[in-house]
C-alpha cells in the first residue's frame, strides 16, 4: 500500500471497533485492482498483539493466491475456531489476513467466506465506486463487518 494518512491513533480505534464484535479471523480486502491491505493489516495485528493476551497471528498474502495457500489460511480459520494448533501458521487467537482485491483475485473469496469478519478498505481519490460495489456483491454485504477509508 502507498503511504497513507492513516494514523496509530486511526488503526487503534478501528481494532476497538471490531473488538465490540466476536471474532477469531479477519480479513481485509482492498476494493480496487491495484490496492492493498497489508499495512493496514500488519498495523491491526500490531495494535492487537499488544493489547491481548491471546495471540494475534499476522498472515500477509502478498502474491497472488493459490490453491493450496488459501486452504492453508482456510485451515489456519478453522483452527482458531476449535483452539488447536495443528499448524504452525495459526496458534489458537486470532488471525489477521490481508488478501489481494477480490475483483482480479477470486480465490480471496474462500478465505472471506471461511472468516468471521471482513473489513473492506477503499483508498480515497483511488478506489473505484464501481470497483468497492462489486468487492461488495462479490464478498457479501452480510460478511463485511465495515470499510476503512484510506487516505
Amino acid at each position: 500500500m502507498r503511504r497513507t494518512g492513516t494514523t496509530a491513533r486511526d488503526v487503534q480505534e478501528v481494532w476497538f471497533a471490531l473488538a465490540r464484535r466476536h471474532w477469531r479471523s479477519l480479513v481485509l480486502v482492498p476494493a480496487d485492482e491495484g490496492g492493498s491491505a497489508a499495512a493496514i493489516a500488519a498495523s491491526l495485528a500490531d495494535v492487537g498483539r499488544r493489547l491481548r493476551e491471546t495471540p494475534v497471528t499476522f498472515l500477509i498474502m502478498a502474491d497472488p493466491l493459490d490453491f493450496a495457500s488459501a486452504a492453508k489460511i482456510v485451515a489456519a480459520f478453522d483452527l482458531t475456531k476449535q483452539g488447536g494448533s495443528a499448524l504452525a501458521v495459526a496458534p489458537t487467537g486470532k488471525v489477521v489476513v490481508a488478501v489481494q482485491p477480490v475483483v482480479v483475485e477470486p480465490l480471496g473469496l474462500a478465505v472471506t467466506e471461511a472468516a468471521d469478519a471482513v473489513v473492506l478498505c477503499i483508498e480515497v481519490g483511488r478506489t473505484r465506486l464501481a470497483a468497492a460495489r462489486r468487492t461488495i456483491e462479490l464478498v457479501g454485504r452480510e460478511r463485511i463487518a465495515g470499510a476503512l477509508l484510506v487516505h
